[in-house]
């Protein structure tokens, strides 16, 4: 009888033995499920995935998961091969040939070849509107296809080898690599099937580390391509929501892995919980002296331009993740130049007598980063000066030139791109002076570059067109992720995360 007990003792010790590796392998299968999946708020679906022209920078992160280019650029904005294995590029500057990979799959399983690279800038310059193709107008040949005059076959420099698709510039352009690294580049098959995705999605085969697995309404999913290997994501669920704090409350209850842009009242929190990633943005504001009658002499738009800096300085103090303060710089990557900086600082500081107004007044576009630069600086020198500041934020009536002159001070909104200083300038032209306008006109120097330092001087001199802030892209992150990284044209890079 003993023996029985025994037995039947050590029977049941080993079953309870077993079960409990099944519960802990059941729980970790369930586990491992849970943490492949993410879910993303975004505030519109896209259904356009052709042409970048009307996306956001958070619908070219679904372009950018689902198909690769021939470069791409890093976090540190490195251009590195993708579908590109090398570049080799000719002395002058002026041919590129990329040797493509060996091992690069369509979603379907087979094989991305050379030419299939050539008909999608075929497709491309077809399809998409010239503002965003400059790279690829600058090929000899291609601005003449895309206006009907040649066959692109015989007429365009874009050729495709057994392994290499190969590129011939009209002349050296330093930037072309750089530009085919953005979003609009990257290899999408049957490119007009791409207007309307809710339609074609499954129909289209896909380059990327992702596809599209289904669209439903408010929710698109994109499933790892099972030709890439090295994600550790297998299911991002892209959700629609109408705003941020929407966003950060689905967050709170663990049904967001990803908010962007959460509430300002959020950031700090989520800083100290190391739950929030904050990447610079080219995004900026200056503010402009406007050109009057009654126009405000130089120690006053001096003087105004300082106290203006430590309003928006007060209340970065106590917000530092919104935006990083210009301190003179008209661009983020000039800060590092301090001998520069110091002496504007030096001199924005300097006071002298001059007729004060009572009253200020302020105009600008209607957006959220506007608002809490006018309410900040109204705020300061109500507090700190004799001075009132009145605002009006308006939409398409801000075009109106009438309606600007009417005020003492503007507050424009600009991309600041370094690697685009014409563009960047250039929309400061109605503010400038005759003489600004000259230097504006007369900066190019040899191989097309451009030298607009004589330039920036002037304006910061005459403190009418002058830098206040860079703003920044803040991520909320659950705990499911540990690292999110954006690449360098501010894209989310799904295949890093971990």
């Amino acid at each position: 009888m003993k023996k029985y007990f025994f037995y039947i003792i050590v029977m049941i010790s080993a079953i309870l033995f077993c079960l409990g590796f099944i519960n802990k392998e059941s729980n970790n299968i369930s586990n491992t499920n849970f943490e492949e999946t993410l879910s993303y708020g975004m505030d519109e679906i896209p259904e356009n995935l052709e042409k970048v022209t009307n996306l956001s920078k958070r619908h070219e992160d679904v372009m950018c998961a689902v198909s690769k280019g021939l470069v791409s650029k890093n976090e540190d904005n490195e251009i590195i091969p993708s579908l590109a294995s090398e570049i080799i590029k000719d002395p002058e500057g002026i041919q590129y040939e990329f040797k493509i990979r060996d091992n690069i799959f369509w979603s379907d399983k087979s094989k991305i070849t050379p030419n299939d690279i050539v008909v999608f800038f075929k497709e491309l310059l077809k399809e998409e509107d010239e503002k965003n193709i400059q790279a690829i107008l600058d090929v000899y040949g291609a601005k003449e296809f895309k206006e009907g005059k040649i066959i692109f076959e015989t007429g365009v420099a874009i050729k495709s080898s057994e392994s290499s698709v190969i590129i011939r510039l009209n002349k050296k352009n330093d930037n072309f690599l750089n530009e085919l690294s953005k979003p609009q580049y990257r290899l999408r098959k049957y490119l007009i099937m791409w207007a309307n995705i809710q339609n074609n999605y499954k129909e289209l085969v896909y380059s990327g580390d992702y596809k599209i697995d289904d669209i439903s309404k408010g929710k698109m999913v994109l499933k790892s391509n099972n030709t890439s290997s090295d994600i550790s994501i297998s299911h991002i669920d892209i959700l629609n929501d109408d705003s941020s704090e929407m966003s950060m409350a689905s967050y709170e209850v663990k049904q967001r892995d990803i908010v962007i842009d959460p509430p300002q009242s959020e950031l700090n929190k989520l800083d100290e919980e190391k739950k929030l990633v904050t990447v610079p943005e080219t995004k900026a504001t200056y503010l402009v002296m406007n050109k009057k009658d009654n126009s405000i002499p130089i120690q006053g738009r001096r003087e105004i331009y300082n106290k203006v800096c430590k309003a928006i300085e007060s209340y970065q103090n106590l917000n530092n993740k919104e935006f990083e303060l210009a301190e003179g710089s008209f661009f983020r990557e000039d800060k590092q130049d301090l001998t520069k900086l110091q002496a504007r600082k030096v001199g924005s500081n300097k006071e002298n007598d001059w007729n004060k107004p009572k009253i200020l007044t302020l105009l600008c576009e209607d957006n959220n980063e506007n608002r809490i630069l006018c309410r900040s600086i109204q705020d300061w020198f109500q507090k700190n000066t004799d001075i009132t500041i009145k605002y009006s934020l308006v939409k398409d009536e801000f075009q109106d030139e009438e309606l600007k002159k009417r005020y003492d001070m503007l507050l424009i909104n600009n991309e600041a791109n370094i690697l685009d200083k014409k563009i960047f300038y250039s929309k400061f032209e109605e503010y400038l002076t005759v003489d600004q306008k000259k230097l504006l006109q007369n900066t190019t120097i040899n191989n097309g570059n451009y030298n607009y330092s004589a330039l920036e001087e002037n304006l910061f001199d005459n403190y009418n067109v002058l830098p206040l802030v860079y703003y920044n892209e803040n991520i909320a992150i659950s705990n499911k992720i540990s690292e999110l990284k954006l690449d360098g044209n501010g894209n989310i890079d799904f295949a890093t995360i971990k």
